[in-house]
């Protein structure tokens, strides 16, 4: 072989060498890519499961402050003035606005279907709370002292309606943040997915 037949060889070698060795760095270059956008991606994943726990859990503990703070108004007595009822409601009206709070971190976390199971549990607060000061209205002067809790009609159903939305929006957190499906009501799950349906 020539030396010109040598240097072909020798030069087509170290090109194909080149190609070949650049073509696995690219392959893995692009592998190792795609893992690290694997790995955003998860840690994106993460951190939204995160903020929603923590949007779920600060809702249903402002729903527990503010169902502890109707027993205000369900022990409140008549006869008694305005006055006095309104400093009796004040924390009630309080826990209120610390629920409507707690949904708007809901509704930040999402999604949608969380947002509109926090509002039933947040209309069915405010339900009870405006019964409540009907019925003071109504019972102010009345002769004989009476708990409002006595005088509410349907005061149990009213309550079981608020155990039952709580029981809707912790039944719809359990699903969105990945936890056993099978320890969810049937119930709650069909109120699920009647929301799904409505909100797309």
């Amino acid at each position: 072989m020539t030396q010109l037949g040598v240097a072909i060889v020798t030069a087509s070698s170290a090109l194909a060498g080149a190609t070949v060795g650049g073509l696995f760095t690219l392959l893995k270059g692009r592998q190792e890519a795609g893992e690290r956008q694997a790995d955003r991606d998860e840690q994106q994943r993460h951190r939204r499961l995160e903020a929603r726990r923590d949007a779920y859990i600060g809702f249903l503990k402002a729903f527990g402050d503010a169902e502890d703070e109707l027993h205000l108004l369900y022990e409140f007595r008549v006869p008694a003035s305005m006055a006095i009822f309104e400093d009796a409601q004040r924390p009630v009206i309080k826990g209120f606005n610390n629920l409507f709070q707690a949904k708007l971190g809901v509704e930040m976390a999402g999604p949608a279907v969380m947002a509109a199971q926090a509002q039933r549990v947040l209309d069915q607060l405010y339900s009870i709370i405006e019964e409540y000061e009907g019925c003071f209205k109504e019972n102010k002067d009345r002769a004989d002292a009476t708990s409002l809790i006595d005088l509410v009609p349907g005061h149990s159903r009213l309550a079981n309606r608020l155990n039952i939305q709580r029981d809707r929006f912790t039944g719809a957190a359990r699903v969105q943040l990945g936890g056993d499906v099978d320890e969810v009501p049937r119930e709650v799950l069909r109120n699920y997915v009647g929301d799904l349906a409505r909100l797309e």
